[in-house]
């Protein structure tokens, strides 16, 4: 068997087997809970896009934002493809001798990480670029470089798509598994720090802030966004970090874990346009508002100039 069909077979064979650890009732209640999350994200999702992209003028900010809504419709999207996959393959055993799954499978698995993984570069890129507007509020307004989002964000699909190009051809050319979930490794290592900082730095920002004085509606909103991504996916991280740099070991394989946090993924990808919406509206108001007023309220660009 040539080392084309060898890739091929890990990656198909490997995800969903019936001999592996868990059992197949896990799986399925837990791929069917993650189906029904990315159902109701990808709407939640296309809505900010819509929002975003045609409705409402764009600035420098609402450009990050856009790029990671449309990284977050990306991801849940393509988890949607696999799931469907990989239940067809599970459940119908001729299924490999009429369509050979393993080259399409790959491909979606493949955007499937990059755009995870560019969804996490952006979060980093967003909580940066508010710490920066905390910290040095003069130099953001009125030198920061018009188009660094648009450079930042096609930057950032580019490495992506790159890192995940990098890791797929070591692991084709060398059967060397190991390396696929090196990306996890590189985001743990450049995202996770950054973006606790930052959280860090927002939260006693606010906190600290008066309360006669009225607190930022686009500060609150990334601290959520930011709090939300740390609950949701620190213990991947956690794992991620000890198991690669402390050489620690426990009693479930990464198999299970990915399996089990697949969810928060899901949720931390569909959460983040209800924080939006949450913070955007009006408390105590009786009267309704469209979402278009909501989100341009949230996403005004002299928020900065409130602290």
């Amino acid at each position: 068997m040539n080392v084309t069909q060898d890739y091929l077979d890990y990656n198909t064979t490997n995800i969903f087997d019936k001999n592996q650890t868990m059992s197949d009732y896990p799986k399925i209640i837990m791929s069917s809970f993650v189906f029904i999350i990315c159902c109701m994200g990808v709407p939640l999702n296309g809505i900010v896009i819509w929002l975003l992209g045609i409705q409402i003028k764009r600035n420098p900010f609402t450009v990050l934002i856009l790029n990671l809504a449309i990284a977050d419709f990306g991801f849940l999207i393509f988890m949607m493809i696999i799931i469907i996959m990989l239940m067809i393959i599970n459940c119908t055993q001729n299924f490999k001798y009429f369509i050979q799954p393993g080259i399409p499978l790959k491909i979606f698995i493949t955007l499937f990480s990059a755009t995870y993984i560019n969804g996490l570069f952006l979060l980093t890129a967003i909580s940066i670029d508010r710490c920066v507007a905390v910290l040095f509020p003069i130099w953001h307004r009125c030198s920061r470089p018009k188009y660094l989002s648009s450079v930042v964000c096609v930057f950032l699909w580019i490495f992506s798509f790159f890192l995940i190009a990098i890791c797929n051809i070591i692991q084709y050319l060398f059967l060397y598994n190991e390396i696929c979930n090196f990306h996890l490794v590189v985001s743990a290592v450049l995202c996770l720090p950054l973006i606790t900082t930052s959280t860090v730095i927002l939260f006693f920002k606010i906190c600290l802030k008066s309360k006669q004085i009225k607190r930022g509606r686009l500060l609150v909103m990334i601290l959520i966004t930011l709090l939300c991504f740390l609950i949701l996916t620190l213990p991947l991280y956690i794992y991620v970090f000890t198991t690669h740099f402390l050489n620690k070991r426990y009693l479930f394989d990464i198999l299970e874990l990915n399996f089990y946090l697949a969810p928060s993924a899901s949720l931390n990808s569909c959460v983040n346009p209800v924080v939006y919406f949450l913070v955007g509206r009006k408390k105590r108001s009786w009267t309704r508002e469209s979402i278009k007023v909501i989100f341009q309220r949230v996403f005004r660009e002299d928020e900065a100039a409130e602290i």
